[in-house]
């Protein structure tokens, strides 16, 4: 695969509050893990975000032993979510808020997959722009089956991108930390409303670690998250005190049928997790309608895994 170039000019987003820096770091922690088409989306910009935020997060450590890596983090949350999209072969993938993911281009590379990614203008041509640079990029770009929605989330219509018999999960990654609970679960109660009218299994995943289950920031944390929030144009995670057991009670109410919470270790061996031996601080829920009863039911937590032995699917670098 043809190793992309960087251009001339910044290609980093210039929008108020469009959280690149947190975009770059996670396109750049995906080409770190080595994850299939990550090379596509890296760019020097990238590069720089993660090195420095590394830097600054090791200092932290420092002071907050307690604190888990969050690049390895990041890696087995995005792997969780392929491996449940791999494990349910869904006809339709609606990724919210998609970013610099490399998840659209890796499984719409399956032409029995529809492919939808959603983001705002400017994300969505900074992410077009980075495949522009390589052959493989370009040939990605031109796949009937993988589409570009280029609208915020939070007024896209998604009945269009499905018919209501067809097999469908929703993707909301690194997106919900972002939002105060009164607009979670405002956005919940949308894509609630959307499972809902699917006539076949719905199901709509994302990531959210309850703040109370974090540990506290001390005052290198509390200056780290105001460094961020000059990058990021105020935006900063959300907190609240509510539990995963109240997360899960207020997806519920929104209108989901069934739900299910996920760490990295109940599904260790499941999905042959990179970094087996690494322990990382992730929250995955799985939400459905009650077609997709059976297929949340299936992820069983396993008690106490044991070591994986042999190596990970992916390399580690």
């Amino acid at each position: 695969m043809t190793e992309p170039t960087d251009t001339p000019q910044s290609d980093t987003p210039k929008e108020s509050g469009d959280l690149s820096v947190t975009a770059l770091y996670t396109a750049q922690t995906w080409r770190w893990g080595r994850l299939p088409n990550a090379e596509l989306f890296e760019s020097k910009e990238s590069r720089a975000v993660f090195g420095v935020t590394n830097i600054a997060l090791a200092v932290m450590k420092l002071f907050s032993w307690k604190l888990k890596s969050l690049r390895h983090s990041l890696i087995h949350r995005h792997v969780m979510i392929d491996a449940l999209i791999d494990e349910v072969q869904p006809d339709v993938v609606i990724e919210l808020a998609a970013g610099l993911s490399r998840r659209g281009v890796t499984v719409s590379s399956d032409e029995r997959i529809e492919y939808w990614e959603i983001d705002l203008p400017h994300v969505v041509a900074k992410k077009k722009m980075l495949l522009e640079r390589t052959p493989t990029g370009q040939a990605m770009l031109e796949r009937s089956n993988h589409h570009w929605v280029a609208e915020d989330v939070r007024n896209v219509p998604l009945q269009t991108m499905s018919r209501a018999h067809n097999k469908r999960v929703y993707v909301a990654e690194g997106l919900c930390m972002y939002l105060q609970p009164n607009e979670q679960r405002t956005f919940w109660s949308r894509i609630a409303e959307d499972v809902r009218s699917a006539m076949g299994p719905a199901l709509f995943v994302f990531d959210l670690v309850p703040w109370c289950e974090q540990p506290k920031p001390g005052w290198f944390g509390r200056a780290l998250e105001w460094l961020m929030k000059r990058f990021t144009k105020g935006q900063s995670f959300a907190r609240d005190e509510r539990t995963r057991e109240t997360i899960c009670a207020d997806l519920k109410a929104s209108g989901f049928q069934n739900v299910q919470a996920l760490e990295p270790h109940d599904v260790l061996q499941r999905w042959r997790l990179p970094y087996p031996k690494k322990k990382t601080q992730q929250v995955i829920f799985v939400c459905g309608n009650e077609a997709a009863e059976p297929t949340i039911s299936a992820l069983k937590v396993e008690s106490n895994p044991p070591s994986i032995h042999g190596q990970p699917p992916h390399p580690q670098p």
